[in-house]
C-alpha cells in the first residue's frame, strides 16, 4: 500500500481519535473538510489495521473493503492506497450491491467513502452482510438535508478542525 504524503498534524490527531473510538465502538464516522486528506488518513488507518490483524490473526488477513458511489472516487482511492494486493478491495456500491451474495471474503474493515450516502438501502446492506466487521465512514458533510440521523449505522462521529481553524493555522489544502 502506498501512502501519498506524510501525515499532517491534524491527520495524526484524527488518527489518534479513530484509534480511541475503535476501542469502544464498531462503527465510526469521520468528518474532515474537502481537500484535507481523508484518503491519506484512510491509507494510514488501513496500514495500522493490517498490522494489528496480523498480530491478532483476525479475519481474512485483515481484508478491507472500500466502497464509493462514483467512478472518480473509486479511481482516486485505487491510485492512492492499493498496491495490487488482495488485501484491499475497492468497489462501487452499485456493483457491490448487485453481487453482494457472491462476495467470498469476510472483511475486517468496511470503509464507506462519502458516508453521508450511507442511509441508502444499498449501503445499509453492508452492515447486515458483515456484522463482525468494523466500519469507517468518511465524509466532509456528516448531515442530510432531510435531517435523518446516522446513529443507527455509525456509533460515533469524529470531527476534524473547522474550515476556519484550517484557514487560521495557514493550512493549504
Amino acid at each position: 500500500m502506498k501512502l501519498m504524503v506524510p501525515l499532517r498534524d491534524y491527520q495524526l490527531e484524527m488518527l489518534g481519535q479513530l484509534d480511541a473510538a475503535w476501542r469502544q465502538h464498531r462503527s465510526v464516522m469521520v468528518q474532515m473538510p474537502t481537500g484535507t486528506g481523508k484518503t491519506v488518513l484512510l491509507a494510514e488507518a488501513i496500514r495500522k489495521l493490517k498490522i494489528e490483524n496480523e498480530k491478532l490473526k483476525i479475519g481474512s488477513p485483515g481484508a478491507v473493503l472500500v466502497v464509493a458511489h462514483r467512478k472518480e472516487l473509486i479511481e482516486q482511492i485505487r491510485r492512492s492506497i492499493v498496491d495490487h494486493s488482495p488485501f484491499i478491495i475497492v468497489e462501487s456500491i452499485q456493483k457491490l450491491s448487485k453481487h453482494i451474495d457472491e462476495v467470498e471474503f469476510e472483511p475486517s474493515l468496511v470503509v464507506v467513502d462519502e458516508a453521508h450516502h450511507a442511509l441508502a438501502k444499498t449501503y445499509r446492506m453492508l452492515w447486515e452482510r458483515w456484522p463482525k466487521a468494523r466500519f469507517l465512514g468518511l465524509t466532509a458533510t456528516p448531515c442530510r438535508l432531510s435531517g435523518e440521523s446516522f446513529t443507527h449505522l455509525f456509533d460515533v462521529l469524529l470531527q476534524s478542525w473547522s474550515i476556519q481553524t484550517f484557514i487560521d493555522r495557514g493550512v493549504s489544502v
